[in-house]
């Protein structure tokens, strides 16, 4: 055999030494990767593993008790009668509740506010109806307040603290302005009075507070943060 025959065949064999060889090396790489992992021992196994279900606590939301925290797991348990259960349900609708006098209180303010600088008392016509609603409310919401954070204790905190008392009063603050209101025939024709114009000014201010606290129990100290 010629050397010019021998050539093809010979580069044939090289490719295909070369095709094997290739072909090997995934082969014995997927065989490595399917060795056996060796077992944790049990004094390195987690220390969960050997909790059984049982043996897990029960958890749900509750208010926090340190100034920091935002809503926070404890380890009080679930109710497990009926009226217990409906309670702690009404009274996971306070954030959603609140939210709807304090829109009316703002609306008012700024209406007063309008009239005043404008000097028309027609934009303050319809405020006492929308104070007679907006007391309606916080009495319905301040209650659903106590429904979700329970019974005072030594362990709250200066913010839970703040916004339960100052929860309660806001229901009252609000129907002592409806009642300094003067009906709408009235206000639609002479500007409300200083005392009422005072009480409401104090009134937005602390409702602003209360918010404030408010936020801080659900989303921490610092949700107002630049």
């Amino acid at each position: 055999m010629t050397n010019t025959n021998a050539r093809p065949w010979l580069a044939g064999l090289l490719g295909l030494l070369l095709a094997l060889g290739l072909a090997a090396s995934p082969l014995s790489a997927h065989e490595d990767d399917k060795a056996p992992v060796p077992a944790a021992s049990p004094a390195t196994a987690p220390a969960t593993a050997a909790m059984s279900p049982e043996d897990m606590p029960v958890t749900d939301m509750a208010w926090p008790t340190d100034d920091d925290d935002g809503m926070m797991m404890s380890h009080k348990a679930r109710p497990t009668t009926f009226e217990g259960r409906l309670l702690a349900w009404i009274g996971m609708w306070h954030p959603a509740a609140i939210h709807f006098p304090i829109a009316l209180l703002l609306t008012v303010a700024f209406l007063e506010g309008l009239a005043a600088v404008r000097r028309k008392p027609i934009y303050t016509a319809s405020n006492r109806i929308l104070l007679a609603v907006g007391v309606a409310g916080a009495f319905v919401a301040a209650p659903m307040g106590w429904l979700n954070a329970g019974l005072p204790t030594p362990d709250d905190s200066f913010a839970l603290t703040v916004h339960r008392w100052l929860g309660t009063a806001m229901p009252f603050l609000l129907l002592a302005l409806w009642s300094l209101k003067r009906p709408a025939e009235q206000a639609a024709t002479r500007l409300s009075s200083r005392g009422y114009e005072a009480l409401l000014a104090a009134t937005v201010l602390l409702i602003l507070v209360q918010a404030y606290f408010g936020a801080i129990i659900t989303h921490g100290a610092e949700h107002m943060m630049f």
